[in-house]
């Protein structure tokens, strides 16, 4: 216990840098007690009914006063019409119980206190704090989550350890790159604690350039997690240990939207099943990403909405185009039925991008008899797949956008799956393919029949008249191109 009391009084020394950040004062609040400990209370003139309460709690050491000279949370609430209470710190050097239940009680009883003279709504209190604050926050998950409903810990992660939380809480955590009392090297392996608790996505959607008055900043944002939460992290570039006005507003921007009864909360978005067309396929901006997921295998890499596309970022390829792979599953291919996909792609220098209609467990039955391989540019084109669903009608199947085997961005937008009359087979490209290629050969049902080694087009039709195939029609493939011929 004493190493980690040590080095949180250590930020003492680095905070006398930091002096008020204007417009109104400690003053201007109304001190009263609570329990006999005192806690400092804003009240915007024109408060409304049922308004919210948020609590912001100080670090180690510190106070009220300099909690709230450099957070100003004041200037939030008399816009968006809530109350802020500051509170101090009640054991030795105005630290916080982030073990026990002494403090969380505590922020109860403020609660309570607040509903009788405000009339606050008890659905929408929101908990906030810098340092051990923030540590005292991640506590408070396991403790009261029940009178919570939502939680911002700035530059806080817990000495403690992360802890198990009382239900998914949606969470905002800010922290500087800088901070050398709680190095930001703990925050991911912290927040990815509760991430893996409440069942979030793996891969975050990452804003780089997020705007922030003091500092270079990124915004990565998880969800929708168990029942609907997020989890946000603000980081902060060259930004040390020290709570700042400059984050109040991303962080009310973000608690605001939830509630304990959910009346608040921004309703979760819910991707139909068994359908036969792509969802959000243009990734609209208020849906984002909803219904596509990122795969990562033997490479690496990133999925973000960019200026209303997708964006596969891969930072690390693998063996395989699918190693690094946007999904979307939950699409019923009736067989017998043809179906046309469409799609605008380019890339951030010149590559290829494969494409599959498959099957969505084990074994990935591809649909398409293979893959199919584009090739991008750095300019958007459109590409189309059309294909008769030969195998058993899979109310499960998924589209995949393979890009593991080059590094960069690969952008995507307009995917669109649509039924077309009659029967197609394996789609047929009659584009001119020339040079020397290896070939692949399939039968009308999709089945791999044979390879063509260093065939030119020219030559296809004799190569397979003299392999004695049994008579019918056969595709010939090689990545985005295909053509049928006879054999008779």
């Amino acid at each position: 216990m004493k190493f980690p009391l040590l080095l949180l009084v250590a930020a003492s020394f680095s905070f006398a840098q930091w002096g008020g950040g204007g417009g109104k004062s400690l003053n201007d609040y109304k001190k009263e007690s609570v329990s006999g400990r005192d806690i400092h209370v804003y009240a915007p003139s024109n408060l409304a009914p049922k308004s919210p309460l948020l609590i912001s709690c100080h670090g180690m050491d510190q106070d009220p006063n300099y909690q709230q000279s450099n957070t100003h949370w004041e200037a939030v609430a008399d816009t968006a019409g809530f109350v802020v209470v500051y509170p101090r710190g009640g054991t030795g050097m105005s630290t916080w119980d982030i073990s026990g239940d002494k403090d969380t009680k505590w922020v109860v009883q403020i609660i309570e206190q607040m509903v009788k003279e405000y009339d606050i709504d008890q659905k929408r209190v929101y908990l906030s704090g810098f340092s051990m604050g923030g540590m005292f926050t991640y506590h408070a998950m396991s403790k009261i989550a029940d009178k919570i409903a939502a939680f911002a810990p700035t530059s806080g992660t817990n000495v403690m350890g992360a802890s198990k939380a009382m239900r998914p809480v949606p969470i905002i955590h800010p922290h500087g790159t800088s901070d050398d009392v709680l190095n930001y090297s703990q925050v991911e392996g912290f927040i990815k604690n509760y991430r893996d608790q409440f069942h979030c996505p793996s891969q975050a959607e990452v804003q780089n350039n997020y705007p922030n008055s003091e500092n270079r900043a990124t915004m990565y944002t998880w969800g929708p997690c168990d029942e609907g939460v997020y989890i946000k992290h603000l980081k902060l570039e060259g930004r040390g240990h020290s709570p700042s006005k400059a984050d109040v507003s991303d962080i009310w921007n973000f608690v605001k939207q939830y509630s304990l009864d959910g009346a608040s909360i921004t309703p979760s978005i819910e991707v139909p099943t068994n359908r036969d067309s792509v969802f959000n396929g243009s990734f609209s901006d208020s849906l984002k990403l909803a219904g596509w997921i990122l795969q990562q295998h033997s490479g690496e890499g990133s999925l973000k909405l960019t200026e209303g596309k997708a964006e596969i970022n891969v930072t690390k390829t693998g063996t395989n185009a699918y190693d690094v792979q946007m999904i979307q599953n939950g699409v019923h291919y009736e067989k017998g039925k043809s179906y046309k996909v469409t799609f605008d792609a380019y890339a951030s220098a010149v590559r290829t991008l494969e494409v599959n209609i498959e099957k969505d467990t084990n074994p990935w039955t591809s649909y398409l008899g293979d893959a199919k391989t584009f090739d991008l540019g750095t300019e958007k084109k459109n590409f189309e797949i059309v294909f008769t669903m030969n195998e058993a009608t899979d109310e499960n199947g998924r589209v995949s956008f393979n890009a593991g085997l080059a590094t960069g961005s690969v952008f995507i937008d307009n995917v669109v799956l649509s039924k077309v009359d009659g029967t197609i087979g394996i789609a047929n490209d009659v584009r001119v393919l020339s040079g020397e290629r290896t070939l692949d050969v399939y039968n009308m049902k999709g089945g791999f029949v044979c390879r063509l080694k260093g065939t030119r087009l020219g030559d296809v039709q004799s190569k397979l008249n003299s392999m004695k195939l049994e008579k019918g029609l056969y595709v010939v493939k090689k990545g985005s191109f295909n053509k049928i011929f006879s054999v008779k």
